[in-house]
């Protein structure tokens, strides 16, 4: 039996005391219409995925995109799953075919829709070369991830000036280059750069 909470995502998962369990919420995602849905699997206390679906189904993010996303909405449904693991499985197995036949560059929606596979630079960086500072990176946004992540994006965002591209940041920062272009895409989630 699903039981809804009206809590934020690192005080609902520190309520769950280790315990296995599936949350849900609805999330908005600014190019998608209609309403997503978001899921966190949690086993035994740690967050093993998190996933945004659009309104036919389709996956949309993964990893820490989409719990970036979905950090900050404050009303879970909470379904206690023993074997999160095999219902994650089943989830998103079904997704992982359709990327094999990938003739160039393909649809946009279609790429979108698809889990990160590999450390490979997501097609909207290069939308951007010269990301801008948009607002500052607060604390709170940084609530729900953990301290390595929370160092990196706040020193990849100290390096978001409007003049770096994103090859110079990458160059300038001793960090891999699929490392930058995570926490570049995981800081324009938050809203913090363009």
């Amino acid at each position: 039996m699903d039981k809804v909470y009206y809590l934020d995502l690192q005080t609902l998962l520190d309520y769950l005391q280790g315990q296995s369990a599936i949350l849900s919420t609805t999330v908005s995602v600014p190019s998608v219409r209609g309403t997503c849905q978001g899921l966190v699997f949690v086993k035994e206390g740690t967050v093993l995925e998190s996933l945004i679906q659009g309104p036919n189904g389709v996956l949309l993010a993964s990893g820490a995109r989409a719990y970036a996303l979905l950090s900050s909405r404050d009303q879970w449904q909470v379904r206690i799953q023993p074997d999160v693991e095999q219902v994650l499985r089943s989830m998103v197995r079904p997704a992982l075919p359709e990327p094999e036949p990938r003739p160039g560059p393909g649809p946009r929606p279609t790429q979108a829709a698809l889990p990160p596979a590999s450390p490979v630079s997501p097609p909207s960086l290069s939308l951007t070369p010269v990301p801008r500072p948009l607002r500052p990176l607060d604390a709170q946004l940084l609530a729900g991830f953990s301290m390595r992540q929370r160092f990196v994006l706040r020193l990849v965002f100290t390096m978001v000036n409007g003049e770096r591209s994103v090859e110079q940041i990458k160059a300038q920062l001793n960090l891999s280059p699929a490392v930058v272009e995570e926490a570049l895409m995981t800081l324009r989630t938050l809203g913090v750069i363009s």
